[in-house]
């Protein structure tokens, strides 16, 4: 079972439906690559001016910052080229007291002033650039040695592994898992005045931008059936609105017939079904003139065939009586009078010319009358079975060779002209018993084959070749040229079978083989 469209209005909907689907879900691939990237690139650069400020802040307060003492070891390993850290003035290490005496405040500490606070004023600058949807903040990387600026957890990094790079390149982005949240995180080298190369790493995180995606991506596969409902709908409706031409000209078209060829299609616009339309109409103006000629021709030729039939038919009636008188006359000649050889021999051949002569004007008689129709008398139900055993024993007398006969029904009734039928089966055995050797067989045999009374005479002489087979019921066609009208009659036989079975509202076939023998086949329906 096949489930592909039988309509063009069923294939061109489909096809929209398809074109649609795929449509929509490219749609959606190019719509998720090309915002997310799209959201990528403003996250990126909200990282790179996030990471810009934190950079100007740190060197903002380094230029309102004195130098560290030289020689103070209060980076991490105790390097002493390292200066002091963040916010850390001189005298403020080893438990010494800056200006202002013990617990007092170093203005050099920066805002807070307290040694605990030395990195306060840097973490309240970079605060005030916090994002409310960030929970975390930025981290900062030394990559050459010196003291330290953050406090010890912001020193940390958030992704190690791009730490090379940044430094080569200048700036990274890169995507990590914070926890449980993933995160687009911007690693940006700065140089302080001091030729110092550090890092500052700012992440922004990207689950509401994730989640705004993902519902995207659910409102599409939502949209993806309505929309291709809503196409299925609107390409019914259209092509239904453009099939409507097509139905027209189908049903203008299925209009024309035999009786009435003066149809035309309606002309509607000049698109290609208004091209369609007129072409179609020039078309049938032409079937119309083409079957016009053909029909004056056909009457034509009917009336030269009821013509011919006619001067058959009044030939053949003619040449009775004349026909008649030469054999009377060469009888009484030949049997009532006394003649000479050379006289007894011209009346013999006048009085066989005249028998063949007769012969063939009631063949024709015949041929005209079951051409024509008309029937001798009345039709009347006779057994089938009967009247071929008759015509074996007409046959058998003539030719006197065996025929068998066989039939499967006890009796078969048709309807007829019981003395036509008998010439037919007449004619079929002769023929059969003419082209079989002497030794071969001929048989017929009889049976019923839905609700038809069917009768076949099989011989097993020569054959037929196949070349000859169409044309064995034409007049006066023979299959061996070299035949005459004495040894191989008169050339009507068959075409009189065809004639008088096809009266009868029958039907008359032939198969042959060469060398095998020849089966002929009536076919007569039964009442």
């Amino acid at each position: 079972m096949t489930l592909t469209p039988k309509t063009i209005r069923a294939k061109l909907t489909l096809t929209a439906v398809a074109v649609m689907a795929v449509l929509f879900i490219v749609l959606g691939w190019v719509v998720q690559i090309l915002g997310r990237e799209e959201i990528m690139g403003s996250v990126d650069s909200e990282l790179a001016r996030r990471a810009n400020e934190i950079i100007q802040i740190h060197n903002d307060m380094r230029r309102d910052r004195p130098p560290p003492p030289m020689g103070q070891n209060l980076g991490p390993g105790g390097d002493q080229r390292q200066g002091p850290r963040l916010g850390q003035g001189p005298g403020d290490h080893n438990g010494d007291h800056g200006p202002d005496g013990p617990n007092g405040r170093d203005r050099r500490n920066g805002p807070g002033g307290r040694p605990g606070d030395r990195f306060g004023g840097f973490q309240r600058a970079v605060a005030k650039l916090g994002d409310p949807l960030l929970a975390i903040g930025p981290r900062f990387v030394s990559i050459t040695p010196g003291p330290p600026f953050a406090p010890p957890d912001m020193m940390v990094p958030y992704d190690a592994n791009v730490i090379k790079e940044a430094d080569r390149k200048g700036v990274v982005y890169s995507t990590i898992l914070l926890g449980q949240e993933k995160v687009r995180l911007i690693s940006k080298r700065a140089v302080d005045e001091n030729g110092r190369h550090w890092l500052v790493q700012y992440p922004y995180p990207l689950g509401d931008i994730d989640k705004a995606l993902k519902k995207l991506a659910q409102t599409l596969l939502i949209l993806l059936p309505f929309g291709l409902i809503l196409t299925a709908v609107a390409s019914l409706f259209l092509v239904k609105r453009i099939m409507r031409p097509i139905r027209e000209i189908t049903e203008t078209a299925d209009s024309i017939g035999a009786d009435n060829m003066s149809g035309r299609l309606t002309v509607v616009g000049a698109d290609e079904f208004g091209h369609l339309a007129d072409t179609m109409n020039g078309m049938f103006g032409r079937i119309e003139a083409a079957f016009a000629a053909q029909k004056v021709a056909m009457q034509k030729l009917e009336l030269i065939i009821k013509q011919q039939r006619r001067f058959t038919a009044d030939a053949s009636h003619e040449l009775k009586t004349p026909l008649a008188v030469i054999k009377a006359n060469t009888g009484l000649m030949l049997h009532g009078m006394p003649l000479d050889e050379d006289s007894k021999e011209s009346v013999t051949a006048i009085d066989t010319a005249a028998t063949r002569m007769n012969r063939l004007v009631q063949d024709l008689m015949v041929l005209a009358r079951a051409e024509s129709g008309l029937a001798p008398s009345a039709p009347k139900l006779f057994d089938l079975n009967l009247t071929a055993q008759n015509a074996i024993d007409q046959v058998y007398r003539a030719k006197e060779m065996d025929v068998t006969f066989t039939s499967d029904s006890v009796q078969l009734m048709v309807e007829g002209i019981e003395s036509d039928i008998e010439r037919v089966f007449i004619n079929l055995i002769d023929n059969a018993c003419r082209h079989t050797q002497v030794g071969g067989r001929v048989g017929v045999h009889a049976f019923e084959s839905d609700r038809y009374a069917v009768v076949q005479i099989t011989d097993s002489g020569e054959g037929i070749a196949a070349e000859h087979l169409s044309h064995l019921f034409d007049r006066f066609y023979r299959v061996d040229d070299s035949r005459s009208s004495e040894s191989g009659g008169t050339g009507l036989g068959l075409a009189i079978c065809k004639g008088i079975v096809e009266s009868h509202h029958g039907e008359i076939s032939v198969s042959s083989t060469v060398g095998e023998g020849t089966t002929m086949t009536v076919r007569l329906p039964m009442p």
